[in-house]
C-alpha cells in the first residue's frame, strides 16, 4: 500500500471498523468507541503512515463537532504572545475546537495571505492583532459569512467586536505614582517604529504608552528627556554612557522603558548605577514578570492581562458564532503595577 495513496477506507478496513468510527478516533472523540477499537485504528494509522486531510477535516468539523480557530498574531516570538495564546487556547479547547497560529510579522499583505488561506481551509472564525489594514481584513472575513473578533488594538469602532487592554490609564496612573514618591526628573527609552517598514500597524500600543507617560509628566509640569532605541541599538555601553548623562545628580530620576523588549537591556544598562536604584534612580517597565521579580534590585512593572484578553476575546468570538443576531461586544481591560525595589 503506498503511503500516498493511502485514504480514511484503508485505515478503516485495515483496522475492521467503519469510515466514521476512524473519524472519531482521528478528532480525539474517544468516547464512541471502545479502547480496543482505538489501539486498532492507532495502530493501522502507524503502520500505513497515514496522515489526515487537514482541508478535509475542517470542513467536515460539523459532523465531526470539531472545529479550527484563525489566531492571527503581529508577532508570535515574546513571552507576551505566549500567555494570549494560552488564553485563547483554554476557550477554545472547553469548545472542542483547535487553533491555527499565524504569525504576520506587522505586513498586512501577509495577513490578508493568511486570511484567504484560513477561509480556503474552512476555518470557523478569525481572532485578529490587526495591521493598519484592519478594515479591509474585516470586511473580507465577514463577506465569506465568518466571524472575527479584534484584539490588541485602538479600533474605536463599534460595528466590530474588539478588545485591549488599557495602556495609557495604566502608564499615567503608575508614572504619576513615582511622582508622589518624589521623582522629579524622567528618561523614557523610546522606539517610536519610524525606522521599521511596519510603522503604521506597529506604532499603535507604541503610542498610547507614549501618551500616557507625556501627559502624566506635563500634568505635574514636569519635563524628560527621550533615548532613541531600536531592537539592536544602541549598544550597551553606549546606552551606559547615556543614561548616565541625562540622570540629573540633584533630582530622583525615573528611568521608563515603554518596551517589553528593552527592559532587560536597559537593567544591564544601568549596572553602574544600581547602588543608586531606587533613592535616587527609579526603573519602571511593561510586563515581563516572569523575571522582573528575580533580579536585584527586583523591577516594578505595569502588567497587561494578557491571557484574560485571550480568554475573553475566545469567549467574545464564541458568542458571535453560536448566537444569530448576537451585537458586537467591545471591551477595555485595565492594567496593574507590579511595585518591586526599582522603585520606591
Amino acid at each position: 500500500m503506498s503511503r500516498n495513496r493511502v485514504t480514511i477506507s484503508d485505515i478503516a478496513k485495515l483496522a475492521g471498523t467503519s469510515t466514521a468510527t476512524v473519524s472519531y478516533c482521528i478528532n480525539g472523540q474517544f468516547n464512541r468507541m471502545s479502547d480496543k477499537t482505538r489501539k486498532k485504528i492507532e495502530r493501522a494509522i502507524v503502520t500505513t503512515g497515514y496522515v489526515p486531510n487537514a482541508q478535509s477535516r475542517m470542513l467536515s468539523s460539523k459532523e465531526t463537532h470539531t472545529g479550527v480557530i484563525a489566531v492571527l498574531i503581529l508577532d508570535n516570538t515574546n513571552a507576551w504572545s505566549g500567555q494570549l495564546i494560552n488564553g485563547i487556547e483554554e476557550v477554545a479547547a472547553q469548545h472542542k475546537y483547535q487553533t491555527v497560529l499565524c504569525n504576520t510579522n506587522f505586513q498586512s499583505d501577509i495577513e490578508s495571505m493568511y486570511t484567504e488561506k484560513m477561509l480556503s481551509l474552512g476555518v470557523d472564525g478569525f481572532i485578529v492583532q490587526p495591521t493598519s489594514q484592519f478594515m479591509k481584513v474585516r470586511k473580507r472575513i465577514e463577506a465569506a459569512g465568518k466571524k472575527v473578533v479584534f484584539y490588541d488594538t485602538d479600533l474605536y469602532d463599534f460595528n466590530t467586536s474588539w478588545i485591549k487592554t488599557n495602556l495609557y490609564e495604566g502608564v499615567y496612573s503608575a508614572v504619576s505614582h513615582c511622582m508622589e514618591a518624589g521623582y522629579t526628573s524622567f528618561v523614557v527609552l523610546n522606539d517610536d517604529g519610524r525606522n521599521t517598514e511596519p510603522f503604521a500597524a506597529n506604532h499603535r500600543t507604541r503610542a498610547e504608552r507614549m501618551q500616557g507617560f507625556i501627559n502624566a509628566v506635563s500634568a505635574h509640569n514636569f519635563e524628560y528627556t527621550s533615548i532613541a532605541v531600536t531592537h539592536t541599538s544602541p549598544s550597551e555601553e553606549l546606552l551606559t554612557k547615556q543614561l548616565q548623562h541625562a540622570i540629573t545628580p540633584s533630582e530622583k530620576t525615573l528611568i521608563f522603558t515603554p518596551h517589553q523588549w528593552m527592559l532587560g537591556r536597559t537593567f544591564k544598562a544601568l549596572e553602574p548605577l544600581h547602588h543608586l536604584i531606587p533613592e535616587k534612580i527609579g526603573l519602571l517597565g511593561i510586563n515581563n514578570q516572569e523575571w522582573s521579580s528575580l533580579t536585584k534590585p527586583s523591577i516594578s512593572t505595569i502588567l497587561e492581562p494578557v491571557r484574560q484578553e485571550g480568554v475573553e476575546a475566545c469567549q467574545m468570538l464564541f458568542n458571535l458564532m453560536e448566537n444569530d443576531g448576537a451585537t458586537p461586544m467591545q471591551k477595555v481591560l485595565p492594567c496593574t503595577t507590579c511595585w518591586q525595589e526599582s522603585t520606591l
